[in-house]
């Protein structure tokens, strides 16, 4: 097995990921990207439903309850991200557990996380939506709300000269969207960092000594970890790093697997590894529009609708909006149907048709993400599978019966004929019950004042590991009601920071949005 040595690893490339490794690398650091999952960014992308390019890029774990979707690419999720950039709300860092304690560490805080968010949003290019550019069903959405006397406002997203084609979650092929491709990537590859895709990290070992020394008197560059990794795919040589810093950044599902993958050479790993994984409790509602309401276009615009209400946030931890569904990602969790037809019918034949052919124009999907509790694990089988579960389900029913309520209720005083929306497993057929899927998990590793309620400690350094780093969503600690990129982007920025002042090197704070693709290098 080669032995390679590098100041600093970074496993992912992701939101999480990329802050440190720009940052890192501008103080002068020897960085190393290691990312999972392929090559792809502006010229790779594909403005298409075929599934076996959405596969090669998007994965899943999934369990009787709750499915995670997330990205292995370069990039991580920004390059198939809908380039909503949203700021969490003050109440979700209030949020508190079962037993009446803070989810959020001390000093944690919106407060303190608003100077990275301004640095995130400036490097993403984060604006708002104009009013003359929001997709018509977000218009029908808005013109709904206000119907009833509910507020709703633009969203705001990483983008810049948006043409509207509707493929976002596909990736840019413009180079609109501000994908981590276009600022941080090139950013740090100029600055020397390495990239490597199709490079896997297997596990994480400290080397003699290094789990007792003390990092803010050490040197960042004295060998500390050793990660044993897979170079080329499956199938490719085995390469070990040794660093004196390693940050994961490889995700809600990819930090915690590794990390338990590693608990053989990590001794005073936290035995909550995989625990408190939140999932901002996305709830769908369906109706088809009355007479007295404008066309709406599920295809055209952007593929998020533009428009957001936090009209139920104080009062039921939800915020709504419209959804603008491709094909392949609507029918991969649920089917729509009349009320009134069986799903064994309803889902075929002349009903469905007749449904479909009002999809486009005519019908209107709402969807919540709310402030539901970490109530995910994660572990792993005894071949190093990872297995997800859920806890807590008669409180998850409860809410998602409450949020379904309230969507029903706009619709139908809207005028609306109410649609049944069925969730289903990976094989199509019904999942009965309660069951939630989405793009916007968090913990795993979460941030905590002490090993025995988290995983890392609020500069994101591993309990008990110095030099040891959990930058990514798996480090957040509840969910936010409002799509995560932005707040994980922010916290590494944050926490990239912590880094430089605990070694006392002077990186640089540049915020240079851009527009250069990055492409990956191969050693």
């Amino acid at each position: 097995m080669k032995l390679r040595q590098t100041d600093v690893l970074v496993i992912g490339s992701g939101f999480g990921a990329a802050a440190p490794a720009l940052r890192l690398a501008e103080a002068g650091l020897k960085v190393t990207v290691l990312e999972k999952g392929p090559n792809v960014g502006p010229g790779l992308y594909r403005q298409t439903q075929d599934p076996k390019y959405l596969m090669k890029y998007l994965k899943g774990l999934g369990s009787d309850h709750l499915d995670l979707v997330y990205a292995e690419a370069v990039g991580g999720g920004s390059g198939f991200y809908e380039m909503v950039s949203l700021r969490a709300p003050r109440v979700a860092f209030a949020q508190r557990d079962g037993n009446g304690s803070p989810l959020w560490p001390d000093g944690v805080t919106r407060e303190a996380l608003d100077p990275y968010y301004d640095r995130a949003e400036a490097m993403l290019r984060v604006e708002q939506i104009r009013a003359e550019d929001v997709p018509r069903s977000g218009q029908v959405f808005a013109l709904m709300m206000a119907r009833l006397g509910y507020s709703c406002d633009r969203a705001r997203y990483a983008v810049r000269n948006c043409l509207g084609s509707g493929f976002c979650v596909t990736g840019c092929i413009y180079g609109a969207k501000q994908s981590l491709h276009v600022n941080y990537l090139p950013q740090a590859a100029a600055a020397g960092a390495r990239i490597t895709p199709d490079a896997e990290a297997l596990s994480v070992r400290a080397l003699p000594a290094s789990a007792t020394r003390s990092v803010r008197r050490g040197d960042p560059r004295a060998p500390r970890y050793a990660v044993r990794c897979r170079i080329g795919g499956e199938g490719g040589a085995l390469v070990e790093y040794h660093a004196g810093i390693v940050v994961l950044g490889g995700g809600t599902v990819g930090s915690a697997r590794l990390l338990l993958a590693s608990r053989p050479g990590l001794r005073h790993l936290s035995d909550q590894v995989g625990q408190h994984i939140a999932f901002n409790g996305s709830v769908k509602a369906a109706g088809i529009l009355p007479d007295d309401l404008p066309d709406g276009d599920m295809y055209s615009g952007r593929s998020h609708p533009g428009m957001i209400s936090y009209e139920f946030l104080e009062s039921h931890g939800i915020t709504i909006s419209a959804a603008k569904p491709l094909p392949v990602p609507m029918i991969a969790t649920a089917r729509l149907r009349l009320p009134d037809v069986p799903a064994a019918t309803g889902w075929w034949g002349a009903d469905n048709v007749a449904l479909m052919e009002q999809l486009r124009h005519r019908v209107i999907v709402l969807f919540t993400m709310g402030l539901t509790p970490p109530v995910g694990s994660l572990t792993l089988d005894s071949m190093g599978a990872p297995q997800l579960a859920v806890t807590s389900l008669p409180a998850l029913s409860r809410y998602e019966r409450g949020t379904e309520a309230i969507l029903r209720s706009i619709l139908t005083r809207n005028g609306c004929r109410p649609l049944a929306v069925d969730a289903v497993d990976r094989t199509g057929a019904p999942q009965p019950g309660t069951a939630f899927s989405t793009t916007h998990q968090t913990g795993s590793c979460r941030m905590s004042d002490s090993p025995g309620t988290g995983v890392v400690d609020p500069h994101g350094e591993v309990h008990g590991h110095p030099g040891l780093f959990v930058s990514d969503g798996a480090a957040i600690p509840s969910s936010l009601a409002v799509n995560t990129s932005l707040t994980i982007l922010a916290n590494a920025e944050r926490i990239a920071d912590g880094i430089l002042a605990r070694y006392g090197l002077s990186g640089a704070t540049n915020v240079v949005p851009g527009r250069t693709a990055v492409r990956a290098t191969i050693p």
